[in-house]
């Protein structure tokens, strides 16, 4: 009996020695087993921005142009070309006249310039509706329920049909710019808009909770704002921020610390940081030299682990 119980202590005394060993061997190596699960990324040098798309309806000062008469068409210039007032932009020929007749000569008609400004030759039907001098009195859910017939004259046209508009280029444009928020807009202050390829402030003339937007005034006539009515224009609703960026998942928490963990010569060591801006993605770090590798797997007990940094 005695024998047993002596032979059952040294099982559970070596036993329990062997686990302390192993757990020992585990401890000191426990880098190699969880450098696996890391994950880094380089902080780089870029910028964050803060923008939307959103829906814009221009309104100009545009003058549709009639042919007078029936017959074939031939236009002068380009589209989005200067005229003055009374200068032609296109002539007819009417109908079953023999080319080259005197007759044909003298029944040409030019049709003229009804104001200063760019000819284009299509139209939209809604010139007289939408108008930079009636958008801002308008009723804005019947702005939105328009719908425009876009048609650009053929080689022939009738008596009365529209052949092209005026648009008077040297007029700010105006547009209503439909947004999900309107807090903190104030009228008479500036919204940044990127039309195309041009970035503007455009003055707020009207805010308007149902439906939700404001109507601007940009600082001149926006090109391409004819040819297309509706279109999407990106709203710039924060300054950007230029820094060293680093994934957003990369911030960490330690205590009351925010911190990310970054690398250097074979170890992690988590360091207190300072973020100036972010979005859904990226933090823009202060401080922070661009190259160096962060982890974007942060968790406890990475401080101080061996971790060897390949292909990032």
């Amino acid at each position: 009996m005695e024998g047993k119980r002596r032979k059952l202590i040294h099982g559970l005394f070596w036993g329990s020695l062997f686990i302390v060993l192993i757990g020992g061997i585990l401890w000191s190596y426990r880098s190699y087993f969880s450098e696996g699960a890391i994950k880094f990324a380089v902080a780089q040098t870029g910028t964050i921005t803060h923008e939307r798309k959103v829906v814009a309806i221009f309104a100009n000062q545009e003058l549709p142009i009639l042919s007078p008469i029936s017959g074939k068409i031939q236009f002068i210039g380009v589209d989005g070309q200067r005229f003055r007032r009374g200068e032609p932009v296109a002539n007819v020929k009417p109908d079953g006249a023999a080319p080259g007749t005197q007759q044909v000569q003298a029944a040409n008609q030019s049709i003229q310039a009804g104001m200063g400004g760019l000819f284009f030759r299509q139209s939209d039907g809604l010139e007289s509706v939408i108008t930079s001098e009636n958008l801002s009195s308008m009723d804005l859910n019947k702005l939105l329920a328009l719908t425009s017939n876009v048609r650009t004259a053929g080689a022939t046209v009738q008596a009365g049909e529209v052949v092209g508009i005026m648009v008077n280029n040297l007029l700010p444009t105006q547009a209503f710019i439909e947004l999900p928020s309107i807090d903190g807009l104030t009228v008479g202050k500036s919204l940044r808009l990127t039309a195309g390829t041009q970035t503007v402030n455009a003055k707020i003339l009207r805010k308007s909770d149902k439906p939700k937007g404001v109507i601007v005034q940009f600082p001149h006539y926006v090109d391409g704002s004819t040819a297309k009515r509706h279109q999407d224009v990106t709203w710039i609703y924060l300054p950007p921020t230029s820094g060293v960026l680093v994934p957003k998942s990369a911030l960490w928490t330690q205590g009351e610390e925010l911190g990310i963990f970054l690398w250097g010569e074979g170890v992690v060591h988590f360091k207190k940081v300072k973020v100036l801006d972010q979005d859904d993605n990226q933090a823009c770090i202060e401080n922070l030299p661009s190259g160096i590798p962060v982890v974007t797997t942060p968790r406890n007990g990475l401080e101080g682990l061996v971790a060897n940094v390949k292909n990032i």
